[in-house]
């Protein structure tokens, strides 16, 4: 783990394939990552809590986003959420008080619950076609939300 170190930015080998379980867990100094395509998995709470982060892109290698991966990274304005990812779990970008736009072009089926609670910035969010089900308090607390366009293959949404 690199918690809490005073790392401004920081470039991933292209022989790495995982970023681990809490690996940059609270490096509030962190502004910059560079994430090479070798890389196909991010883990558990792995970007929570990066308060200096204020965008990342997420490579199209990536196949899984671990529980609570952005938490509480509170100067993330925005996402790009590309294939091959098929399913946002749950908590993944609670609590991201700055995180504005969302744009999942990636085939996704579902949304977990709370997967963008309390993002309480959040004006913009583009839902894929292939959406068929968005969990429990989804969007709970995102009070800059105004319109939501849900596409029509959606059959179930949460509480």
């Amino acid at each position: 783990s690199i918690e809490k170190k005073d790392i401004n930015e920081f470039i991933i080998p292209t022989s790495i394939t995982k970023i681990a379980d809490y690996c940059f867990y609270r490096c509030s100094t962190l502004k910059s990552i560079n994430i090479p395509t070798s890389i196909i998995e991010f883990g558990f709470d792995c970007f929570s809590c990066c308060d200096s982060l204020s965008s990342i892109t997420i490579p199209t290698s990536i196949t899984e986003i671990g529980d609570w991966c952005f938490r509480e990274s509170s100067n993330l304005v925005d996402i790009v959420i590309p294939c091959p990812i098929v399913k946002l779990k749950s908590m993944r970008f609670i609590k991201c008080s700055s995180l504005k736009s969302v744009d999942i072009s990636a085939p996704i089926a579902k949304i977990e619950r709370e997967c963008f609670k309390e993002c309480i910035s959040l004006t913009n969010i583009i839902l894929p076609t292939s959406l068929c089900e968005i969990g429990d308090k989804c969007f709970q607390k995102c009070k800059s939300l105004q319109t939501i366009n849900i596409p029509s293959s959606v059959n179930k949404i949460g509480s």
